[in-house]
């Protein structure tokens, strides 16, 4: 099934010569290619194991305003038409949700972002019902996770009737015309677990959010615009140990704010207490940025034995409020 609802505002040419179906025919419908077709393949070496539904390739005519997409099922191509001549490249997997798009006329602008959440998602709030307010405490843009991405960009591509020529040192000139792109994980995965946790069978539900993290990716240069408040699901062991992961664009580019960890937590008793940890010295310093594992250790919840009467508070108000000083 082709991917319609993520790039509705970017303008398609050429639809009808469309060997792709990006925005016209389901997959199984596509018309016959013309002769003059050449072929789109993806080598995923850098990404062995992805297993996406469906690639996107969108490309901009060099010095023109142009821009067409073409959509294949699977992590394979396919054959697409396009008239000779020069453009910039992007391809990416087409079987998100959470992503959107913006300034999509132009290559080196086109972004990645993700629209806005509330503080509390972790808990399951959705686009129709965000749970909690739409900024952090220090005032920073509440926005949910993005889905995994895996992307590829060229910026020199031609389209010769003889062959194809890319700007890549994997291959240079090729006499078939066959255009290899080499797409790659370029969202993060954080995970976090905090040890040795008390009274852990007094909460009722808890979810946590990072904030100082990147809003937007740019994949003509891997540009990541910023900050956001990233809002995720946690859940306990039943003993002692919280955990979860969850996706992100990674550190912002430019700006340099602290990465504040709050844990929510909502005990049997109707409490309501936000636990902060600076975990910036983890987030700045992991080994691969792609794989960072934030681990705490020796958190004490109070008890909390009697179940509190009326509804679950998911409010700004009334919250106690911990400072917690971890040691890196």
């Amino acid at each position: 099934m082709m991917t319609q609802r993520l790039l509705l505002p970017l303008a398609i040419s050429a639809v009808s010569v469309m060997c792709g179906c990006g925005l016209v025919y389901e997959y199984d419908d596509c018309p016959p290619c013309p002769e003059e077709c050449f072929s789109v393949d993806a080598d995923w070496k850098y990404a062995p194991s992805a297993l996406p539904e469906g690639m996107a390739y969108i490309f901009f005519q060099t010095g023109g305003t142009d821009e067409w997409r073409f959509d294949f099922p699977g992590r394979e191509g396919g054959e697409a038409d396009l008239p000779d001549g020069g453009y910039s490249v992007i391809m990416f997997n087409d079987d998100t949700s959470g992503i959107l798009f913006e300034n999509t006329d132009i290559y080196e602008t086109f972004t990645f972002y993700c629209r806005r959440g509330g503080l509390y998602d972790g808990l399951g709030g959705s686009i129709d019902n965000p749970l909690g307010p739409d900024t952090g405490p220090d005032g920073e843009k509440v926005e949910i996770c993005p889905d995994m991405l895996w992307c590829d960009a060229e910026d020199r591509f031609s389209l010769f009737p003889g062959g194809t020529s890319v700007g890549k040192p994997e291959a240079s000139y090729s006499h078939d015309r066959t255009l290899v792109m080499y797409p790659h994980q370029i969202v993060a995965r954080y995970s976090l677990t905090i040890r040795d946790v008390s009274n852990l069978g007094g909460v009722a539900r808890m979810c946590a959010s990072l904030s100082g993290m990147a809003s937007s990716l740019r994949p003509s240069d891997m540009f990541r615009d910023g900050p956001a408040t990233l809002p995720f699901k946690v859940g306990g062991n039943g003993i002692d140990v919280i955990s979860g992961s969850f996706l992100t664009y990674g550190l912002p580019s430019e700006i340099d704010v602290p990465n504040m960890l709050s844990l929510y937590v909502w005990l049997s008793d109707g409490r309501k207490l936000c636990y902060n940890f600076d975990v910036s010295p983890q987030t700045r310093t992991a080994p691969d940025p792609l794989n960072v594992n934030i681990i705490l250790s020796g958190l004490d919840l109070p008890e909390s034995d009697i179940p509190a009467e009326g509804g679950f508070d998911v409010s700004v108000d009334g919250w106690t409020t911990i400072e917690i000083d971890i040691q890196s």
